[in-house]
């Protein structure tokens, strides 16, 4: 998902230097002076906030104890920010819970027989519609107003029902068009919000929010998460409440609290250790190669390792919990922060100040040692690759890796030239890195 596509009005008066593309992520979306960039990096520096690329853009995430204080800062020395309660006051303006009812039903002669049906604004799902043959022509009834869907093997169509000097016609209309009058035609409905044990997030079902426009969607996904173990959910956090539901409204669902629980995978609390034989071993091994880099001493028991550096000493240890936390001289590390490359990273930097190990770059470290094991992986590293290749060459060929690693990104990349994948990365790019690491070979 494009965070940013449906911000096209949000910047009619031209852009603002940072946008919050999701929750509590800021990225730079226009330059600064090398004035501001110099308050802003002592900013960052004091809220212990460290920047990075993602998709080449200069993007920091802050926590949500320091986000007031950093948005405040920012006024300060006069960097423009867009957050997202900027966005959807825009959005506000935009989508009013206006109702429009359908007209009445007409005969409508459609282009050809395939797979075609009718929105119901009722239920804010598609219905079959019915389609008779008359003289080699196909025709069907359709209340005016309405919009019909076009399936084939071509793909998806979307028409609009509406009469032309009192003659039926349908009119071909952009998905984005199209759901937007459907917003306009839909009754009335009822989502739900539940909780969690904690009390610190929300959840709404999928199933309540079908057939939404892209620009409400885009919005609910930027403000919140999703997680493949509740892939049925939408996930918040529990302040936003209020956003979300006016978000909603103005598509005229109307968000009330549940008093029913989710018993989620968020719920752990869980402080026994994992068996280190238990551990992903491509992925320890990274950590472990990247803390011995740095100047760490490891040493390794049963269910833990203690790492010893210039200011004494850590014990780590591994647990099926949400989050990674620190308490004193020991760190118990969420198994799922082995998943996501700036989780890892946020563990090591950790690691590395408590310690006072040496101040290496973690971030390219990581790329470099991360190993491809899932597709999520395998993107990870090109997207990291191709956005070094331009002013590092020699780090950009050192992300693709060697031997497994790299033959897994040159398996990829003939896929996509014999077009058998696709992908919106830029392949061009990766292959001169390719051509670049087998020429140092």
């Amino acid at each position: 998902m494009e965070p940013l596509e449906f911000c096209d009005l949000c910047f009619q008066r031209g852009k603002t230097n940072l946008c919050e593309t999701y929750k509590n992520t800021f990225t730079k979306i226009s330059p600064l002076h090398f004035t501001q960039q110099t308050r802003l990096d002592k900013i960052l520096n004091r809220l212990e906030i460290r920047p990075r690329l993602i998709d080449r853009r200069w993007t920091c995430v802050v926590d949500s104890s320091k986000r007031k204080e950093f948005l405040d800062s920012l006024y300060g020395i006069s960097v423009t920010m867009h957050t997202l309660d900027d966005h959807v006051k825009v959005l506000t303006k935009l989508y009013k819970p206006e109702s429009r009812r359908l007209g009445a039903l007409e005969e409508f002669e459609l282009p050809s027989l395939e797979s075609w049906e009718e929105f119901n604004p009722k239920t804010r799902a598609w219905d079959m519609i019915k389609v008779k043959q008359k003289n080699e022509k196909f025709f069907a009834k359709v209340n005016l107003g309405n919009i019909l869907k076009r399936s084939s093997f071509e793909g998806t169509s979307y028409f609009r029902a509406y009469l032309n000097n009192d003659l039926p016609v349908l009119a071909p209309m952009e998905k984005r068009g199209a759901y937007n009058i459907m917003a306009t035609i839909t009754e009335p409905a009822t989502a739900y919000w539940k909780t969690d044990s904690t009390n610190e997030r929300g959840f709404i079902e999928n199933k309540q929010l079908n057939n939404i426009p892209d620009e409400i969607f885009n919005i609910l996904r930027r403000l919140g998460t999703t997680n493949k173990k509740i892939s049925e959910m939408l996930i918040f956090e529990n302040e936003d409440y209020e956003i979300v539901k006016t978000i909603l409204g103005c598509i005229k669902i109307d968000l009330i609290k549940s008093t029913e629980t989710i018993t989620s995978l968020f719920d752990k609390t869980s402080v026994t250790p994992i068996i280190i034989e238990n551990l992903e071993k491509e992925r320890l091994q990274a950590m472990l190669n990247i803390i011995t880099e740095i100047g760490g001493k490891i040493e390794s028991e049963n269910e833990h390792f203690t790492i010893s550096g210039k200011k004494g000493s850590v014990k780590l240890t591994f647990v099926d919990n949400d989050k990674s936390i620190q308490d004193g001289v020991e760190i118990r590390i969420s198994i799922s922060a082995f998943e996501d490359p700036s989780r890892f990273t946020e563990i090591l930097y950790m690691i590395k100040k408590r310690l006072g190990l040496q101040d290496l770059p973690l971030e390219t470290m990581v790329s470099q040692h991360w190993p491809i094991i899932t597709d999520t992986d395998l993107q990870y590293v090109i997207q990291s690759a191709i956005s070094w290749w331009a002013s590092n060459s020699v780090l950009a060929s050192n992300i693709i890796g060697e031997k497994n690693k790299f033959a897994k990104v040159k398996e990829w990349f003939s896929k996509i030239k014999e077009g058998k994948i696709r992908s919106n990365l830029d392949t061009i790019t990766l292959g001169k890195i390719i051509k670049f690491k087998e020429a140092k070979q």
